[in-house]
């Protein structure tokens, strides 16, 4: 899990609001998707783009709902 700290050290206030869209289905995934891989730096499986998608965004969506930003 990652800290309320290391989400505000790594993404801008703009960057937050972006995020905040992606998560709540506003915003497409891949308008921020290398700086969410690299965030949690994340290596790719074996398995399809939409299961990496739906890992990433849980993790997301966890990390943002524990701290607070949604």
């Amino acid at each position: 899990m990652k800290t309320i700290k290391e989400i505000k050290d790594h993404f801008s206030k703009d960057e937050i609001k972006i995020l905040i869209e992606i998560i709540r289905g506003r915003q497409d995934f891949d308008v921020m998707e290398t700086a969410i891989k690299d965030f949690y730096e994340y290596e790719p499986n074996e398995t399809s783009y939409d299961y990496d998608k739906e890992v990433l965004l849980e993790h997301l969506e966890f990390d943002f709902e524990m701290g607070g930003l949604i």
